[in-house]
């Protein structure tokens, strides 16, 4: 075991490259798979590439009981959930698996990644050049395709968006986003303006291209933190740095009417005013009075009135509602507005639950979000489900039907479902032990500047916004805040976009800065939760 672990050891730099390297080369062969009907071979690569980076952290671990408690919770958990779902009726566990494989893939990698780390801080260098190659890569698959007049688009529905040989183009939107905070910091730190500069470029183009909202407005929030991180850290001479930021900033806001993101958003604004034509047509054809027609643009609520008329009869709110749902009926059923996008929904549940789940709505903006779809497809299944079941989480069979896939995108909701309150709680306890440790460290930082100011005569406002500044600034490197920006950038995607804890070709680089925190930050002293401290420092 000792001579397997120095072997590893020897050759992790070469490791940690080949892990991060290969992933755009595996969604690669996975997207030409998937175009010739199966991918099934690239799934098994990913599975077996989850097996070996588990078995290598446990190998590399001088406390391989933190793997052995990880998983053993995670044996127990799913053992109980596996035998509640045989309770109610198991449709697939094959596929269930899977699923919850793919939520591990985040602890795993991020458990072996600091391991790593804690081999030797150094190899930080080497997952930086790892995620630029990978970027280089996606550049060069990007590319190819429209080198080759074969033109591949995010929205292919729409022929909108710059997108490469990927099969997911929402998840390659997603590490795309992930990455260029990473790319950006390795291009700073080569020394060597025109890398950076060049490196600041490419990436915010790529953003740009590609046309989705969340690349879009990463723009913004990556280059706006590093025009603040350089000011911060270099002062008077972040110029240099500063400057290109800026004016990535300003060119990007002054065309943002010309980016691929606004012409999506001008097709689905004009798509949804054609479907909204087509949904006031159908309320009118269906007879509806006015209070009712009132009811349904009030979310199934009648608008209150200052004085009730007297001598009036009140309608019971049971013959509201069957009014609404008669109303909508052309609305929710009819091939021609949404019943082609609501049938399995409706026969799953029922027309009148599937109105229910959306407030009694005739939004085009809601009906035609298939996002919403999902969200609320997997409330209506955890509406059916007991509390046993609420516990430990549904199967993932549950999303299927008739051959329709109505998985959710969105990461925590998803977890959320398939883990229940249970597994849901441990994983974000997992991921609160990274939010506690940065928190430990600025709040460090923020003591020891405190303590380095004691016993001046500075007025007392002025002494604390010093201390804050300085503190800040011990705490706040480059390096702290590129790391920082793509792990907030995730839990965002994983919020509001998804394919983040659920994608192993994504969960990788979120992996990767949520374990070059750990390290940046587990050593930092600081008077929070001490012991817990000392306990993550000896993994």
């Amino acid at each position: 075991m000792q001579t397997v672990k120095r072997a590893l050891e020897r050759k992790l730099p070469l490791i940690v490259l080949l892990i991060v390297t290969v992933q755009p080369l595996l969604d690669v062969l996975s997207y030409f798979l998937s175009e010739r009907g199966s991918n099934a071979l690239s799934t098994l690569l990913r599975f077996g590439m989850l097996a070996a980076v588990a078995l290598l952290g446990f190998l590399l671990s001088d406390r391989k009981r933190v793997y052995l408690i990880l998983y053993g919770i995670v044996v127990v958990f799913w053992g109980a959930h596996v035998a509640n779902c045989y309770r109610i009726g198991y449709i697939s566990m094959v596929q269930d698996t899977a699923n919850f494989l793919r939520i591990l893939n985040f602890p795993i990698f991020v458990l072996t990644f600091i391991t790593i780390l804690q081999k030797d801080a150094g190899l930080r260098k080497f997952l930086y050049l790892g995620t630029a190659i990978s970027f280089g890569e996606m550049i060069l698959f990007t590319a190819l395709p429209w080198l080759m007049r074969s033109p591949i688009y995010t929205y292919d529905y729409l022929e909108v968006g710059i997108m490469g040989w990927f099969a997911i183009p929402n998840a390659q939107a997603v590490i795309l986003t992930l990455t260029v905070p990473v790319v950006i910091f390795w291009g700073y730190q080569s020394g060597k303006y025109p890398v950076f500069l060049g490196t600041s470029l490419l990436c915010c183009a790529m953003l740009y291209v590609t046309g989705t909202k969340f690349t879009f407005y990463s723009i913004f929030i990556i280059t706006g933190a590093y025009l603040f991180l350089f000011v911060l850290q270099l002062g008077k001479k972040s110029l240099k740095y500063a400057l290109p930021m800026l004016g990535i900033f300003a060119v990007v806001f002054v065309f943002r009417h010309q980016s691929p993101m606004a012409l999506r958003e001008q097709m689905s604004r004009y798509s949804q005013g054609l479907y909204g034509a087509m949904v006031e047509e159908s309320l009118e054809n269906s007879g509806a009075d006015k209070e009712t027609i009132e009811m349904i643009k009030n979310d199934g609520e009648l608008p209150e009135e200052e004085e009730p008329e007297e001598n009036v009869p009140v309608t019971p709110p049971e013959k509201r509602r069957e009014r609404m749902r008669r109303a909508l009926m052309g609305i929710y059923s009819d091939e021609g507005v949404y019943g082609w996008l609501l049938e399995n929904p409706n026969e799953r549940f029922g027309v009148y639950n599937v109105m229910e789940i959306y407030h009694h709505t005739d939004a085009s903006g809601a009906l035609s979000d298939f996002r919403l779809l999902k969200t609320n497809f997997a409330k209506l299944v955890w509406n059916e489900k007991d509390l046993l079941t609420r516990i430990l989480g549904f199967e993932y069979s549950e999303f299927l039907i008739n051959g329709s896939v109505y998985d959710l995108e969105n990461d925590f909701p998803a977890v959320y479902y398939c883990c229940g309150y249970l597994g849901f709680g441990l994983y974000m306890l997992f991921l609160a032990c990274f939010v506690i440790l940065v928190l430990r460290a600025f709040s460090g930082d923020l003591y020891l500047s405190w303590k380095a100011r004691a016993g001046g005569l500075q007025n007392p406002a002025c002494k604390i916004l010093g201390t804050f500044w300085q503190g800040l600034r011990n705490f706040l490197s480059v390096e702290m805040g590129a790391m920082g920006m793509s792990f907030l950038l995730a839990l965002i995607a994983a919020q509001i976009s998804g394919y983040v804890l659920r994608r192993p070709n994504v969960t990788i680089y979120f992996a990767l800065t949520a374990a070059c925190l750990f390290g940046l930050t587990a050593e930092k002293p600081g008077p929070v939760l001490p012991t817990f401290t000392q306990k993550l420092k000896k993994r």
